[in-house]
């Protein structure tokens, strides 16, 4: 399951790079490893000591890391309640982790900001050693023992100004995905997102969202089901909530990511801008960066890990961003600042 968990990472990690590398952007690749354990490749973009001047694309990160260790008595009491067979665990655990972390920061404010990161987890009753990190184990006896597992996805939209077309068109690409595991779901995702990118101390969300789920296991794909379709017939049920099931929905969603989005940034990213345009792109990164450094879970997981380099975490940063006391932009009835304030502050239905 790790080895074709990884593959999957590593290969749709190539496929979004390659697709931007042949529009004219140029990665920097970076292969690094982790001294508890781990390692991984980053791709950035703009290389180093360049600019993006000419680029859709003023910064961009596309981040595969596969890490594994000790998982700390603290993180092991919080995931007790989601997962059944952690209840009665009262000894050390390690952990593996592996996922494709993403984040695009369009050059032009009519282009949005995207965002999106794909990641598996499983807890373990006893250590990994470098191979089977990421290679299957077909001696059990000397494996440790998989005591819990799940999959989580993120991907959401962050405008700057409001296309209604490109939202209706990121989320309906989404849905279709995630209809193609069951109908019914996408509702549920579209709002675990919408409650996750809340800032309350702004009492505004970061964008106009997309699909999130985590922890995302058998039981809760089950528990999920079940409340839309109580009388599911149990090998249906059993079907749709198997790891193999759900890394297939996981898939769907990653390989839906340049569909969803290709479209919007080459629809804009030749629109015509203005001065005040870009003022209000670096105010709406400013509440992206609060977000991350305040509220995202993913931030402070990576901070808090022993080993894992800081610039990997804080590549979702924008590289320009700015705050103004009590500025007008967003606050003026009838403009194009406000309208987008407006769903920002009360989430709608887009697909």
């Amino acid at each position: 399951f790790r080895e074709r968990v990884v593959t999957y990472m590593t290969s749709l990690q190539d496929q979004i790079v390659t697709e931007f590398e042949r529009d004219g952007l140029t990665f920097r690749r970076e292969s690094w490893s982790r001294h508890e354990g781990g390692v991984g490749l980053s791709c950035t973009f703009p290389p180093a000591h360049s600019t993006s001047s000419g680029y859709p694309i003023e910064k961009a990160g596309v981040n595969v890391s596969t890490i594994y260790g000790t998982l700390s008595q603290k993180v092991l009491e919080q995931l007790r309640p989601s997962h059944a067979s952690l209840k009665e665990v009262n000894h050390s655990c390690s952990f593996f982790t592996t996922g494709l972390s993403l984040i695009l920061h369009p050059q032009n404010p009519h282009v949005s900001t995207v965002h999106a990161n794909y990641r598996y987890f499983e807890v373990l009753d006893g250590p990994l050693n470098s191979q089977e990190s990421t290679e299957s184990v077909g001696d059990t006896k000397s494996s440790p023992k998989v005591l819990a597992w799940w999959f989580g996805v993120i991907a959401d939209l962050n405008p700057t100004y409001l296309y209604e077309d490109d939202v209706k068109h990121f989320h309906s690409t989404l849905k279709e995905a995630c209809d193609l595991h069951r109908p019914g779901l996408y509702p549920v995702f579209k709002a675990s997102c919408d409650n996750y990118i809340y800032i309350p101390h702004r009492n505004e969300y970061r964008g106009v969202g997309g699909v999130r789920f985590d922890e995302m296991d058998s039981d809760a794909m089950c528990s999920l089901l079940l409340v839309n379709e109580p009388d599911l017939p149990e090998a249906m049920l059993a079907r749709l909530s198997s790891w193999e099931s759900l890394f297939e929905l996981t898939q769907r969603l990653g390989n839906a990511f340049l569909p969803s989005f290709l479209p919007i940034l080459n629809r804009r990213s030749s629109t015509t801008v203005t001065a005040a345009e870009r003022r209000w792109q670096l105010l709406r990164r400013g509440r992206a960066v609060e977000f991350s450094l305040i509220v995202d879970r993913g931030t402070k997981f990576g901070l808090a890990t022993p080993g894992i380099k800081a610039e990997n975490v804080l590549i979702t940063m924008p590289p320009k961003a700015s705050w103004e006391y009590m500025s007008e932009m967003g606050e003026e009835e009838g403009t194009e600042e406000a309208k987008l304030l407006e769903v920002l502050r009360s989430p709608r239905t887009w697909a």
